[in-house]
């Protein structure tokens, strides 16, 4: 195997390893944070949450994907690149900061809100560190080394959720306020990206970079189009968290200019946000897909292998809607159960029911981002993004009036089908995927989904019958042995009406046993 080759494959598993699990931990813990804190605790989280998703998403994703693409291409002048951006990041750090601190009490007023000044000051001091790991995993993964970026991202998720939880467990048994109590836990994110800057320092390497030239200029086309391509990638990676800020700005003022008391709108807003965690981990696949397509996209585009550019485009897109399908249908049908499961009661069910649906066009939205981005077209991706904001906005100001909690996730599976839809059209006008699709796989797959809402409406029936107390526990058993009969059917289906072809399952087993190989090298290695 070629050495250069598989060193990039080792560095592209890293990052994907690393990431689900991020992705994993910042589903769970919003589960145990609202058991402690109620809806009300969770809804002033969950206000301030947006601001850290922002930032999160351009330190994992907009800004190191921006400088290591840019350390790659201009390697002739990246004594100038990297000083530049080490100057770019610390005044997107100071900007960001000041701006957010100050027109903190300002966005608290937009929310409905004043006493959420305090939760999203607390936040705004994560800018001060977020754009300085930025740099460093921008500029490890530029030369190449993908183990401490990956690393880091496990330590600032780990840090951040561990102190959210011990800090909101304190802060609730000393008796502080919601707000208090949300400002607190906000600060575990601070802490979390303190440790991982702290580590990427610890860690500086002086050899893998360019030895520091005192006649290093800062350039500031390199800022401009650094900043640019950060605010690209950083969107595609932003969907959700740009449904939750306008969630944010607009579920509770609109409920009150409706009629309804601020106190009952706030505890409601809470009772949504128990969707959140749900459309997280409903997209784990499809995420896991998008994180392992964007570099081998980009290998075969380099290589202008069309033929292969479309089998795995249609590949892709197809496993993000048949498991994205199943975790909606899944979710949906044992709705009641889990939400009593998780969040202690089964409040606002039939709302988080129809907010599920959303896991198809998001797990295809994930999907066809990073292909977009391995063909070149990242920027027209960022733009479905914004056009489902658009559509996002004024689903809620014209539905939640009707439709309540209903009007919010339907509002916001309308804005995702729509970015959906957009960059389905673009994947296809660029390497026409969908030509000589097989129509047979729609009414297999469509079957499939049946035959598991089937089975699992049965067992379902059965089991309510014999747990007549209907308490928590009840749901958990229902829950779990209703996802696993489901998922059981599910795969068993999938197989036999054979919604993949040979040539499709050879080629996910392929990568499987590339990802055993590729671990297997990773543990034999030894510390430099």
């Amino acid at each position: 195997m070629n050495t250069k080759k598989t060193s990039v494959w080792e560095g592209a598993l890293l990052l994907t390893a690393a990431a689900l699990a991020v992705k994993l931990l910042s589903a769970v813990y919003r589960i145990p944070y609202q058991n402690m804190t109620g809806d009300f605790g969770f809804y002033v989280f969950q206000q301030a949450y947006p601001f850290y998703a922002i930032a999160a998403a351009v330190a994992f994703t907009g800004f190191p994907m921006a400088l290591s693409k840019m350390i790659a291409s201009e390697k002739s002048n990246n004594e100038h690149l990297i000083k530049t951006s080490i100057w770019t990041s610390f005044l997107l750090g100071i900007v960001s900061f000041v701006s957010l601190f100050l027109t903190a009490p300002y966005i608290a007023y937009l929310m409905g809100d004043d006493y959420l000044t305090l939760p999203i000051r607390v936040i705004s001091v994560l800018f001060l560190f977020i754009p300085f790991s930025a740099f460093f995993r921008g500029t490890y993964q530029g030369y190449g080394d993908m183990q401490l970026t990956a690393v880091s991202q496990l330590i600032e998720q780990t840090v951040r959720v561990a102190g959210i939880l011990l800090l909101s467990f304190y802060f609730v048994r000393e008796g502080y306020s919601s707000y208090e109590t949300g400002a607190g836990a906000l600060s575990g994110s601070v802490l979390g990206a303190v440790a991982s800057g702290l580590f990427l320092m610890f860690f500086w390497k002086k050899g893998i970079t360019p030895p520091n030239n005192p006649k290093a200029k800062i350039r500031v086309t390199y800022g401009v189009e650094l900043l640019k391509t950060s605010i690209y990638l950083s969107l595609s990676a932003l969907v959700l968290a740009l449904m939750q800020l306008v969630d944010a700005f607009l579920f509770v003022n609109v409920w009150v200019e409706s009629g309804m008391a601020a106190y009952d709108a706030k505890l409601l807003k809470g009772v949504f946000d128990r969707g959140q965690p749900l459309l997280q981990l409903g997209t784990v696949a499809a995420a896991s897909v998008a994180l392992a397509v964007v570099p081998e996209m980009a290998h075969l585009v380099h290589g202008n292998r069309k033929a292969e550019i479309r089998s795995l485009t249609k590949l892709s897109v197809k496993i993000s809607i048949v498991f994205g399908g199943a975790a909606a249908v899944g979710l949906i049908c044992i709705m009641e159960p889990l939400n009593t499961m998780l969040f202690k009661n089964a409040d606002g069910s039939s709302a988080l029911a129809i907010l599920c649906t959303a896991i198809v066009s998001v797990s295809i939205i994930y999907t066809s981002t990073g292909l977009l981005q391995g063909v070149g077209h990242g920027r027209y991706a960022a733009f479905s993004i914004v056009a489902a904001m658009f559509v996002k906005v004024a689903g809620n100001l014209l539905l939640i009036p009707y439709f309540g909690m209903e009007g919010a996730a339907l509002s916001t599976v309308l804005a995702t089908l729509t970015a959906a839809v957009l960059q389905i059209i673009k994947l296809q006008a660029v390497t026409q995927f969908l030509t000589g699709a097989r129509k047979v796989n729609l009414f297999s797959y469509l079957f499939s989904l049946t035959i598991m809402i089937a089975a699992v409406w049965l067992w379902m029936f059965i089991a309510e019958n014999i747990f007549v107390e209907n308490n928590r526990l009840d749901a958990m058993f229902v829950s779990i042995t209703s996802s696993a009969i489901g998922g059981v059917i599910y795969i068993f289906c999938i197989i036999k009406l054979k919604i993949f072809s040979k040539a499709e399952w050879e080629s996910v087993f392929h990568s499987v046993s590339i990802t055993r190989k590729l671990l297997s090298r990773l543990k034999k290695r030894r510390p430099k």
